[in-house]
C-alpha cells in the first residue's frame, strides 16, 4: 500500500513534470505527497570571503523559499492532498536515502533530467544511482511523459528468482488501474544457469490475482534493450517495470537507456522494484 510518497525536486520543469505524475497517483492511493529540495552548497576554503559566502546562502534561501511558494501555488495547494515541502543539505542520493528512511516512504518519484544553473542538482544523473541504493519501489519518469490512466504494463525479467518480493509490488500497482501485464522474457545465454521454463509466473498463472497477466517469450536476436523497445511500441504500453536483483541484468535494462537518450522506454514511466 502507498501512503507517502516522496518527490525530490530541483524545481525545474523536468521535476516539475514528476511531481504531476506523483499527484495524479497520489489521488489513487490516497497518499500524502512529500517534495524534497536537497541544498548543494560548496564546500569553501578559509581563503574564500565569509561575506560572500553568507551572501551565496542567502541566496539560496531566498530560492528556496520562493521556489516552494511558486510550487505550491502552482500545482500543490488546489490538488486536495495532504503535502508537505522539505529541505536538507547534501548530496541528493544520500539525503533521498535518508528522508524515505525517516519518512517511511513507500515510493519515490523522479524526473530523469535537472535544471541548468543555480538550480541544477542532476536529478537526471542520479536517477539511476538513487534507483539502484533505493529498497522502495522508485518510479522513473522520462521529460516527455504525461500522466494517463495505466493500461498496459510490461514486466521485464530474466526469471532469476525469488521474484515474489517484486511481484507483490507489481501486482498492486497493476491492480490500482486494473492493467493488463505482460512479463516479458527475453531469452539469453543466462537462461542456461536456471529452469527459466519452470518460473514463478508458469507455476502461478492460474492464480485470481494473475487472471489479466501474459507470459511472452521472445526468441534470443537483437539486443534485451531493442527487444523490449520493439515490444513496448508495438503493444502500446505505457509503463514498464523491472527488478534490480543482479547488477549485470539492471546495467543492461536501466543504466544504458539514460545514456541513450534514443531508448524507447525512457519515454514512458519505469518503476523499478527491488528483490
Amino acid at each position: 500500500m502507498i501512503t507517502k510518497i516522496l518527490i525530490p525536486t530541483d524545481f525545474s520543469e523536468v521535476a516539475n513534470n514528476a511531481l504531476q505524475y506523483a499527484i495524479q497517483l497520489a489521488k489513487k492511493t490516497h497518499a500524502s505527497i512529500h517534495v524534497l529540495y536537497v541544498k548543494n552548497i560548496p564546500i569553501m576554503d578559509n581563503s574564500f570571503p565569509n561575506n560572500v559566502y553568507q551572501s551565496y546562502l542567502m541566496e539560496v534561501e531566498e530560492f528556496t523559499k520562493k521556489s516552494f511558494e511558486d510550487l505550491t501555488i502552482k500545482y500543490l495547494k488546489n490538488a486536495e492532498l495532504a503535502f508537505e515541502t522539505h529541505t536538507a543539505f547534501g548530496f541528493i542520493q544520500d539525503e533521498i536515502q535518508n528522508f524515505s528512511e525517516k519518512k517511511n516512504i513507500d515510493l519515490i518519484v523522479l524526473g530523469t533530467t535537472g535544471a541548468s544553473g543555480m538550480q541544477e542538482i542532476l536529478i537526471g544523473s542520479n536517477a539511476a544511482s538513487v534507483a539502484a541504493s533505493s529498497a522502495i519501489p522508485v518510479l522513473i519518469i522520462p521529460p516527455t511523459s504525461r500522466f494517463e490512466e495505466i493500461i498496459h504494463m510490461v514486466y521485464a525479467t530474466d526469471y532469476n528468482e525469488p521474484e515474489f518480493p517484486a511481484i507483490s509490488r507489481l501486482a498492486y500497482f497493476a491492480n490500482l488501474y486494473d492493467a493488463d501485464v505482460s512479463v516479458l522474457h527475453i531469452k539469453s545465454d543466462y537462461d542456461e544457469f536456471f529452469d527459466a521454463e519452470h518460473n514463478f509466473f508458469s507455476r502461478n498463472k492460474d492464480a485470481d490475482e494473475f487472471k489479466k497477466w501474459q507470459i511472452i517469450k521472445l526468441p534470443k536476436g537483437e539486443s534485451i534493450i531493442e527487444s523490449i523497445n520493439t515490444f513496448i511500441t508495438n503493444n502500446h504500453s505505457n509503463m514498464i517495470v523491472m527488478a534490480k536483483h543482479n547488477r549485470n541484468f539492471f546495467d543492461r535494462l536501466f543504466h544504458r537507456s539514460l545514456s541513450k537518450k534514443m531508448a524507447y522506454h525512457t519515454k514512458i514511466p519505469l518503476l523499478v522494484l527491488n528483490k
